[in-house]
């Protein structure tokens, strides 16, 4: 009966989309991180192939902190408000500090950490924003609540002003 059971569970995992992951270590670059995190972060990527032609990949951000705790958060990229925010230059990058034309990616937190919130109290951040610079940094920046949009009279639409209050956590890594 149990190799019956291992069979069937092997047979639907084959079956499941293949992912990719990549782990890397980020260690504190400055003391405000270190005082927040400690010294170091690991950080998983886990990023599985569309299940449909035409759907994007589905990228899921894991931090654990060297005591185990863990944060999960999944790639903001299946609504058209997602991918604006994440535009050159756009609202993400804005509230991030990063004025020129960086892409900085947006991440929503889901279920599957454990423990309790390691960065902006309590309830933890409800997405991250995260940018690897050129000079190897890596950016992350805890938001406490969604970037909003709103649509013009004209019908244009453009991201609602996000107050610095919001943002609970300003990170910067090397590493990874």
């Amino acid at each position: 009966m149990r190799s019956l059971i291992l069979i069937a569970g092997l047979s639907l995992a084959a079956c499941a989309a293949p992912a990719t992951i990549s782990t890397s270590t980020l260690a504190a670059a400055d003391a405000a991180t270190s005082l927040l995190v400690g010294e170091q972060v690991t950080q998983v990527i886990t990023s599985r192939a569309p299940e449909q032609d035409g759907m994007d990949p589905l990228e899921t951000l894991t931090l654990r902190h060297g005591d185990g705790r863990t944060l999960v958060f999944q790639h903001a990229n299946h609504t058209p408000h997602d991918v604006m925010a994440q535009a050159a230059g756009g609202p993400l990058a804005q509230i991030m500090g990063l004025f020129g034309e960086e892409r900085p990616t947006l991440y929503y937190k889901v279920d599957g950490g454990q423990g309790a919130p390691f960065l902006c109290g309590a309830e933890g951040p409800a997405g991250l924003g995260a940018w690897r610079g050129a000079d190897g940094v890596t950016h992350i920046v805890g938001l406490r609540q969604a970037i909003q949009f709103e649509t013009r009279p004209d019908g244009q639409t453009e991201a609602l002003p996000y107050s610095p209050d919001q943002v609970c956590a300003r990170l910067r890594f090397t590493g990874g």
